[in-house]
């Protein structure tokens, strides 16, 4: 008997300062929940739910984002209330090599992976201890088994710990062929592979020409799934006819405008639909798109974050949306909508 599985995945979780300000309790705390109320019923809909964490989770500061002074780099770093957030928002896997995984960090890298599994959230891309081989995620789900691969194009100039770079999956254009291989590798342990790749230009909407020679190599090296993040706005999504999807870019999930560029305030919730045949054959037969937009409300409470699904609050206004903000987004929205080619954007 056939077996269908639905996969729901998202771009960057970016946890910039106003974010964190907006959600600080009066005790001192930390409370993320409401910034995904809106989406939360769409993930929840998933049997499997995959988004990139980009920021570590190093516990308590006083200032949790930073400039550094050697690279030029923003640094990141999130109080941990965040892992129960995404938990409870439908979230089961997060890739966690991207270019700010290091930002705290080795000690930083690791007590991220520490706190996700204490909230049971599976994790890919990084790592606490050498993986040797095994440096993917593999998960069963209804039966189909599923491997996960995450990879960076870097660490923003951080240097990984001599001895140590097994801690983060880097690409880089010489190792593409051992990429290649490992994704041969784990498609004949699964029937499933997802790729997860933070890689691209930021604030570009066509993908670089190594980027879509990248993403064709490992296709055709057996990834089923290609998911792209890092250029912090949305670029185009395919499906092909031998039943793979690959998009370039998720564009952001969750963040504050970058740049002063309101694309950045865009991303969408990928919908695919995974088939097991019979025979053992996988293919994904359906993807779909939910557009989302980053908000800034205005409550009785203060200033407040929110994650709309965009085709939702065009219909119905977002009590708090200022109506600029809300043009904006259905401005945004048109311009970005043809790079999702799905026939029911």
């Amino acid at each position: 008997m056939a077996t269908e599985i639905k996969l729901a995945a998202v771009g960057d979780i970016l946890m910039i300062g106003p974010l964190l300000k907006s959600a600080r309790t009066n005790d001192n705390n930390y409370a993320f929940t409401s910034i995904f109320k809106n989406v939360a019923p769409l993930l929840r809909q998933a049997d499997l739910v995959i988004g990139n964490l980009e920021t570590p989770l190093a516990g308590r500061e006083a200032a949790y984002t930073k400039g550094n002074a050697r690279t030029g780099f923003s640094m990141f770093n999130c109080p941990d209330e965040l892992a129960s957030a995404l938990k409870e928002t439908g979230f089961n896997v997060l890739s966690t090599a991207n270019n700010h995984c290091m930002d705290r960090g080795a000690k930083g890298l690791v007590r991220t992976l520490k706190v996700l599994d204490e909230h049971e959230l599976a994790h890919t891309g990084t790592y606490s201890s050498d993986p040797g081989e095994d440096n993917h995620l593999i998960l069963d789900v209804k039966g189909i088994k599923i491997g996960v691969v995450s990879y960076s194009k870097g660490t923003n100039n951080i240097l990984l710990p001599d001895g140590r770079a097994w801690m983060v999956n880097i690409i880089d254009p010489n190792n593409h062929g051992k990429i290649a291989e490992h994704i041969r590798r784990l498609a004949d342990k699964v029937d499933l592979v997802v790729v997860c790749l933070h890689i691209g230009k930021e604030c570009r909407h066509i993908p670089l020409p190594k980027s879509r020679q990248l993403v064709n190599l490992l296709l055709d090296s057996g990834a089923h799934v290609i998911l792209g993040n890092h250029p912090h706005v949305i670029q185009p999504a395919f499906l092909t006819k031998g039943g793979s999807f690959a998009i370039y870019s998720l564009g952001n999930f969750i963040s504050t405008r970058l740049y002063r560029n309101p694309a950045t305030n865009c991303g969408v919730i990928v919908q695919l639909t995974i088939r097991k045949e019979t025979d053992g054959t996988v293919n994904v037969t359906d993807a779909a798109f939910v557009p989302t937009w980053s908000t800034r409300l205005k409550t009785a409470n203060g200033i407040k974050y929110r994650i709309l699904p965009i085709r939702a609050a065009m219909l119905r206004p977002e009590p708090g949306q200022t109506a600029s903000d809300r043009q904006l987004m259905i401005k945004i929205w048109k311009r970005t909508r043809p790079f999702l080619s799905d026939g029911r954007s």
